[in-house]
């Protein structure tokens, strides 16, 4: 997403565009993950697979352009667990494909994290956490020449808040994320913000609607970017312990920034 002198250099600023874009991959559960912590002694993992596409870019204008295509196949694992009842542990990674047009695609690990969420409060329906991420990716070229084949680290800062409901009868939450994460000045630092609306259209069907906006500050040679997504997806239990999700995303504006789409499947497994 982020890109140095992107109107100069646009097959340079696609690399880097793509190398970082990802897709976001849904892992909110009601009232088990997102500002919420897991009790202690139980855990969530998230198997998620997807892929998206970009044949376009929003420039510095906002305006969409076309741009050479690149393509997208991931697949992430999270993993969440409950070390007491206000403190979950998590952890991060994924292996993607990258595809180009106009040059080799690439295959191997992307972005690795760990972290953890506590929650400050709670209090019926209305819950807060903090939560701290370190991720860690190989550097990118397109970024730092100089570091091709080493490791690139970024630290997240992020404030949680949630709320449970009902409507017409049906369990619901909605749920508002502020997170600001900095890599040293290799990329531009970002503020993001990611909103979700969950309901039970069932008992055993959860249908979220959210979205994931971020927004990076520019700095010397970095230009300043911003991409806004929207995501429907929906959620079946199989079992008490095992669901199975289905989705798709699109950006809906955004500046310096891909104008990309894409599906995702994913498997919960709680224990």
């Amino acid at each position: 997403m982020p890109t140095k002198r992107m109107r100069s250099r646009p097959s340079r600023a696609l690399a880097t565009l793509a190398a970082l874009s990802g897709f976001q991959l849904g892992s909110v559960e009601e009232a088990t993950a997102g500002a919420w912590t897991l009790e202690k002694g139980r855990g969530l993992a998230i198997v998620s697979a997807g892929g998206s596409e970009a044949r376009g870019a929003f420039g510095d204008n906002r305006r969409r352009a076309p741009v050479s295509g690149f393509r997208k196949a991931e697949i992430q694992v999270l993993a969440e667990y409950g070390i007491t009842d206000r403190f979950t542990l998590r952890g991060r990674t994924e292996v993607r494909h990258l595809s180009f047009e106009a040059r080799d695609g690439e295959t191997g690990l992307g972005v690795s994290e760990i972290g953890g969420r506590f929650r400050l409060v709670q209090r019926g329906g209305v819950v807060a956490s903090a939560e701290a991420n370190l991720r860690i990716a190989e550097a990118d070229p397109a970024l730092d020449p100089g570091g091709a084949g080493l490791l690139a680290g970024e630290v997240e800062a992020r404030l949680l808040a949630g709320y449970g409901f009902t409507i017409a009868g049906r369990d619901a939450f909605a749920e508002a994320q502020g997170a600001y994460r900095t890599a040293g000045g290799l990329t531009a630092d970002e503020i993001r913000a990611d909103l979700t609306l969950g309901i039970r259209a069932r008992p055993d069907i959860l249908l979220l609607a959210q979205s994931f906006s971020v927004v990076g500050l520019p700095e010397d040679g970095l230009e300043g970017f911003d991409q806004h997504k929207l995501q429907l997806s929906g959620v079946y239990d199989v079992t008490p312990a095992i669901s199975v999700q289905a989705g798709g995303w699109s950006a809906v504006a955004g500046r310096n920034a891909l104008d990309e789409h894409g599906l995702l499947a994913a498997l919960w497994l709680k224990f």
